[in-house]
């Protein structure tokens, strides 16, 4: 089993083989991680550097092989709407589950399906928002202060 930490490496060498530890949405922020590569390797991570691994991080490296996080797409519920009301009630909303809002493009803000959340959301704003398949990443979340 490989010991990894979550240092954010850069590649060495284009000529080592890549593994991908794939990792939900909602993983990004755990300090401890017990699986296996989609190579098959077995992984241990421990999180000590930074608030959340990111999509496409090496957090690994050796003479063989390099190991980079995968975040893998999800469906979603995407709001898109130019009217800053309309903007402001669906984070509202979603804000009353206590879901996380990301900016996923302009404009467009989207969160994990939910299929209770979905229907009132539908219902309410219509046309205005879609189902996509797409990776959520901690950087298009937004945050309060």
């Amino acid at each position: 089993m490989l010991q990894v930490t979550d240092d954010n490496l850069a590649l060495a060498s284009a000529d080592l083989q890549e593994e991908q530890l794939c990792i939900e949405w909602f993983e990004a922020g755990r300090s401890l991680i017990k699986r296996k590569t989609v190579q098959g390797t077995a992984l241990h991570l421990q999180r000590r550097n930074g608030k959340y691994l990111t999509d496409g991080q090496i957090i690994y490296q050796d003479a063989d092989r390099y190991v980079r996080i995968s975040t893998l797409p999800c469906t979603c519920m995407v709001l898109t709407a130019e009217d800053p009301a309309v903007i402001g009630d669906f984070c509202y909303d979603v804000g009353n589950r206590h879901l996380p809002v990301f900016c996923v493009g302009e404009n467009a803000f989207g969160v994990a399906y939910d299929a209770r959340l979905y229907e009132a959301l539908a219902s309410k704003f219509g046309a205005h928002l879609r189902l996509e398949k797409m990776k959520l990443l901690p950087l298009q979340a937004l945050l309060y202060f």
